[in-house]
C-alpha cells in the first residue's frame, strides 16, 4: 500500500459580515500561552527508549538509524556474557561501552556477570567508574522456565520448587541468587556511591510468577540498603523484568500484569520513604521485549503484529513511568529476536518504537477510549504523549475490522464514529478533534503543535515497507477561534480519498477547472469520496458542513 503525500490542506472560510475570519494565530497563543498553568502528565524517563546491544559494533547503516530514532538507553548484557568466559575479562567489555557512549551518544548499562567473585567486583566497577559507566545490572534471567518452555498457567511446579523448595538454576534458587544479588549490589554502592543499579531481570512476566516472587524480590530488596558512613545507600534503584509473548496477549490482560508490579512497587517505595525520605522511588523498567520466535506462536518477532504489540508494551510502561524499555535486540544470530532485518533494514519492531522514540514528547498524555459493546477496548491502542513543543498520538487498529475513529484533546468524547477516544491535552487547547477510519491491522501516527493543530499523519500497515509520512501543505483554521487542519489523503488519488479532521454530515462537490461540477455527495465526514470514473486532472474540491464551515482545496486525480 503506498499513501502519497497530501497535496493541500483546505482553508476554511467562515464568513462574517462578509468578511472572512482566519483565528489561528489566535488559538497558537492561546494554547501555548496556558502551557505553563497545567499539570505536566506523565514524565518520560531521559532513558526511557533502549536497546539490547551485544553485538560487538553494529555497522554504519546501523548506527546511523539508531542515532535517527533517538535510542538513548543500551543495555549491554545476555545469557552468553553472563556465562561465557570470553565477557568474564572486564576489558573484553570496553570497545562495546565506548561505541555506546561515543558512536551512538548513548547511555550503556553494563551487565555484571553473577559469578564474579567479591573482589572482583569491586574490581570491576572501580574499572567501568573510570570509563563513564554508572548503570549497572547484575545477572540475567535468573528464574526457570518450567521443561524450558514458556509458562502458560497460573501454577507451575518448576516456579514454585525455584522459590520454596531450593530447586537450583544457574546454580541459584530464588533466595540464593537473591542473597548473592544483595551482597554484589552492596559491593557495587560502595564502590561507586552515585551508580545505580538495575535488576533482576527476571522473565517470567505472569501472574502467578509476579505474586510468587517479583513480589518477594521488590519487597526485600527494594528496601535493602549498605551504609557509606552514616548514608543509607540503596541496593536497588530500578525494578527489571522481561517479557516475550507467544500467545498474542492484549492489552486489556497485559495492563493487569503492569498493575501488579506497580502495586508491589508503590508498598516498597512507602518503606522506603521510611528508611530515608532523599531516597528516591523504586520505578519499573522492560530491560527485554519481543514475540517468541517459536513454532506454534501468534506472532513471529518479524511480523507486523509484533512490531504493534512492542509498541503496546510500550504505552503500558509509559503510563506506569517505568525507567527504560529496551526490545531485544539489534541483531540475533542464535535465534532471530532481530529488529533489523540482515539487509540493515528495520522490522516492524523497531518501526513502531522508533514512531514513538522519534517524536518523543516530554510527558506521556492521559486518556481512554469510550466502551463499545461491539468492540472490545485493546482493538483499537491508543499513545499520547506531550509536552510544550506539540503532541504525539499514536493509533493502532490490532483487529481484523476497520475503525471509524474520533480523537479530541480536551479531556471530552467527540464527534461520531464506533471508537471514540479522549486525550488530556494542556488547559486552553483547542478539541483539535482528528477523525477517520483506520483500516485492519493498520497503525496512524499524528504530530500536531502545541496549540493542537494539524502537523502531520505518518500510515503503516503490512503491506508498506516502511512507514508513510504525509504532511498537508498548509495549516488553517476553521471554526470558531478554533485551530484545525483538514487533510486530503491520499493526494493524488486514484480511486478514492478521504477527508481527515472533520466530523458530522459534509457536502463535498467537485468541479472541473472550468467550472463544471462532476461529483456531488454528501455522507459522514469520514466516508471515502470515490473518484475512480473520474478522468485524470485537477478539480476544484468543496466540503461544507452542517454548521455551514465551507472549506476549499484541489484534488489531483491520476
Amino acid at each position: 500500500m503506498t499513501n502519497p503525500q497530501p497535496l493541500f490542506s483546505f482553508t476554511t472560510l467562515l464568513p462574517s459580515g462578509g468578511r472572512f475570519i482566519r483565528p489561528l494565530l489566535a488559538g497558537l497563543a492561546l494554547g501555548a500561552a496556558s502551557l505553563t498553568a497545567t499539570a505536566q502528565g506523565v514524565p518520560v524517563s531521559p532513558n526511557f527508549f533502549g536497546i539490547n546491544y551485544w553485538v560487538s559494533q553494529p555497522n554504519a547503516t546501523i548506527t546511523a538509524d539508531l542515532n535517527r530514532a533517538r535510542i538513548r538507553f543500551y543495555r549491554v548484557g545476555g545469557n552468553g556474557r553472563n556465562r561465557d568466559a570470553y565477557w568474564a575479562v572486564k576489558e573484553n567489555w570496553l570497545p562495546t561501552v565506548n561505541y555506546v557512549i561515543d558512536q551512538l551518544g548513548g547511555v550503556p548499562l553494563v551487565q555484571l556477570p553473577i559469578g564474579l567473585s567479591n573482589g572482583e567486583v569491586t574490581a570491576w566497577v572501580n574499572y567501568f567508574k573510570t570509563k563513564r559507566v554508572s548503570y549497572y545490572t547484575i545477572g540475567n534471567e535468573p528464574d526457570p522456565t518450567p521443561a524450558k518452555t514458556t509458562p502458560t498457567s497460573a501454577t507451575d511446579q518448576n516456579l514454585t520448587d525455584w522459590v520454596n523448595n531450593g530447586l537450583e538454576v544457574d546454580g541459584y534458587s530464588f533466595y540464593g541468587f537473591r542473597d548473592r544479588f544483595k551482597v554484589m549490589a552492596a559491593l557495587v554502592k560502595q564502590a561507586d556511591n552515585s551508580c545505580k543499579i538495575v535488576g533482576g531481570d527476571f522473565r517470567n512476566f505472569y501472574s502467578n510468577p509476579i505474586s510468587l516472587y517479583y513480589s518477594k524480590f521488590i519487597s526485600n530488596v527494594g528496601a535493602a540498603y549498605t551504609l557509606v558512613g552514616t548514608r543509607k545507600i540503596p541496593l536497588l534503584d530500578t525494578f527489571a523484568f522481561h517479557y516475550y509473548d507467544s500467545q498474542g496477549r492484549r492489552e486489556q490482560e497485559l495492563a493487569t500484569r503492569f498493575d501488579a508490579v506497580q502495586g508491589y512497587l508503590t508498598s516498597v517505595n512507602a518503606t522506603r520513604a521510611g528508611l530515608d525520605a532523599t531516597w528516591p522511588e523504586l520505578r519499573m523498567a522492560v530491560t527485554e521485549v519481543n514475540t517468541e520466535d517459536k513454532s506454534g506462536t501468534v506472532w513471529a518477532p518479524s511480523s507486523f503484529p509484533a512490531g504493534q504489540f512492542l509498541a503496546t508494551m510500550t504505552k503500558l510502561a509509559l503510563a506506569r513511568r517505568a525507567f527504560c524499555v529496551t526490545p531485544w535486540s539489534i541483531r540475533e544470530s542464535e535465534r532471530d529476536f532481530s529488529l533489523y532485518t540482515a539487509g540493515n533494514t528495520r522490522r516492524s519492531t523497531m518501526h513502531h518504537f522508533a514512531m514513538l522514540s522519534e517524536n518523543q514528547r516530554a510527558n506521556y498524555m492521559p486518556g481512554d477510549q469510550e466502551t463499545n459493546p461491539n468492540y472490545p477496548k485493546d482493538d483499537l491502542i491508543f499513545v499520547g504523549l506531550r509536552d510544550a513543543t506539540g503532541y504525539t498520538v499514536l493509533l493502532m487498529n490490532t483487529s481484523a475490522t476497520a475503525r471509524t475513529y474520533t480523537i479530541a484533546l480536551n479531556n471530552q468524547y467527540g464527534g461520531a464514529a464506533s471508537a471514540r477516544i479522549r486525550l488530556e491535552g494542556y488547559a486552553g487547547v483547542s478539541g483539535e478533534l482528528r477523525t477517520g477510519t483506520i483500516e485492519a491491522r493498520k497503525t496512524i501516527l499524528y504530530r500536531l503543535t502545541s496549540a493542537g493543530a494539524f502537523e502531520s499523519k505518518t500510515f503503516y500497515d503490512d503491506n508498506d515497507a516502511a512507514p508513510v509520512l504525509q504532511r498537508p501543505a498548509s495549516i488553517t483554521a476553521t471554526a470558531a477561534a478554533r485551530p484545525q487542519t483538514v487533510g486530503l489523503y491520499p493526494s493524488p488519488a486514484t480511486d478514492s480519498f478521504v477527508l481527515d479532521g472533520l466530523s458530522g454530515p459534509v457536502a463535498v462537490t467537485l468541479r472541473s477547472l472550468t467550472g463544471q461540477l462532476v461529483l456531488e455527495q454528501r455522507a459522514e465526514a469520514t466516508a471515502p469520496v470515490r473518484i475512480g470514473r473520474l478522468a485524470p486532472g485537477v478539480y476544484l474540491l468543496t466540503a461544507t458542513t452542517a454548521a455551514g464551515q465551507v472549506l476549499r482545496g484541489r484534488l489531483v486525480k491520476e
